[in-house]
């Protein structure tokens, strides 16, 4: 079929499923942006409203994301025309559902009176806590140099050879099979030992709460908040991409505070990396100065995304951990944060939380575990 509505002809995309090709679904994979922009654009004006779609509103560009708000509106719109009909109700935009798009913008008819538009979502990022982080991984530099060389060893072997298992591979020395090793800590992963605590996932109820985030008027920062704001602190939906919750700023770039956190473990890191260039004991000894080292910390960090609870990318946390490894706690990533649609104009500064951090078995403090 050719397709006639002003939205979605003239997208060859659309013409092959609206022809019988493959249907247009949610990713991943992405579909071609433009054809996801018109099928956004078409829901709205057969009255399904996209408010996380378009976040500028209504009459602006969408997001060309077809994410679960995109496929449930799919779904809605097909239980409309195909009422009777639930194998039609797929959340797939293929030939069936565009003829029955096509035809109802074609003749300026929508399946339902358009409802009221809600005014658009207000993408605001947590707040501020550039000075906040400083302060604290100074305050790590400074411990960390005034502990003897048992307490620098302990800590760095407990943040660098990290297992969840009675049998650490260090209880009778360090291990000389790195490739063995790495194979361990991929299995038994442990990241409990450090964390810059307002920056701990189990830490984070502060930004889903007054004065960062209040229910009743639904801001001022860190908006909009978690889907699931009484769930436990762990629960995915308030780390999801379409919400601000779980968010700080840093330098003007807006980040999950999850992983601002990685910038911690880049202080901790370098910190032993200079304990083992210089402390006489260790610096003679290749396995210590390897697993010291940046480069075993980015290794630990790829095991435990592909292996940990939580599986996901670990460039970002890698970046973190390179920029203060590097550049000492003011560093900060050259790439852009992992929460760009939410705006940095909080008001709200970090000092509404209380900040101290982690370093087993020297600095201990209560918290929940992962």
């Amino acid at each position: 079929m050719s397709l006639q509505s002003t939205i979605l002809s003239g997208s060859s995309r659309l013409e092959l499923a609206a022809s019988g090709g493959s249907s247009i679904k949610a990713a991943p994979p992405a579909d071609d942006l433009d054809a996801v922009r018109r099928i956004q654009r078409a829901l709205v004006a057969l009255g399904i409203p996209l408010p996380l779609s378009f976040p500028d509103g209504s009459s602006a560009e969408p997001d060309g994301r077809f994410g679960n708000e995109t496929a449930h509106a799919v779904i809605t719109f097909q239980k409309r025309v195909f009422p009777v009909t639930p194998s039609e109700w797929d959340g797939r935009v293929g030939r069936k559902t565009l003829e029955k798009m096509d035809a109802l913008l074609s003749k300026g008819t929508a399946p339902l009176p358009l409802p009221v538009v809600p005014p658009a979502i207000q993408f605001i990022c947590g707040p501020d806590v550039t000075e906040q982080i400083a302060i604290v991984w100074t305050q790590i530099q400074n411990d960390f140099r005034s502990w003897t060389s048992t307490q620098k060893m302990r800590a760095c072997n407990t943040i660098l050879l990290p297992f969840k298992r009675p049998d650490d591979p260090f209880d009778s020395g360090i291990p000389t099979n790195l490739e063995e090793l790495k194979l361990k800590i991929q299995q038994y992963s442990d990241i409990d030992g450090w964390d810059t605590l307002p920056l701990f996932q189990g830490a984070s109820k502060w930004l889903r709460s007054p004065p960062v985030f209040d229910r009743k008027t639904s801001g001022p920062c860190a908006t909009p908040s978690s889907t699931k704001p009484d769930a436990d602190d762990f629960d995915a939906a308030h780390e999801d991409p379409n919400t601000c919750s779980n968010t700080v700023q840093v330098a003007g770039q807006c980040w999950l505070n999850g992983t601002v956190n990685y910038g911690t473990f880049g202080v901790m890191v370098r910190l032993c990396s200079d304990f083992a260039s210089t402390d006489w004991t260790l610096k003679f000894n290749p396995t210590i100065r390897a697993i010291y080292s940046l480069t075993w910390a980015k290794t630990l960090i790829r095991a435990y995304k592909k292996f940990g609870q939580n599986p996901e990318g670990a460039v970002l946390p890698i970046a973190w951990t390179e920029a203060t490894f590097n550049n000492g706690p003011r560093g900060v990533p050259s790439v852009s944060g992992n929460r760009p649609k939410c705006r940095c104009s909080c008001g709200c500064k970090g000092d509404v939380a209380t900040w101290d951090y982690i370093w087993k078995p020297n600095k201990s403090g209560g918290r929940p575990t992962r």
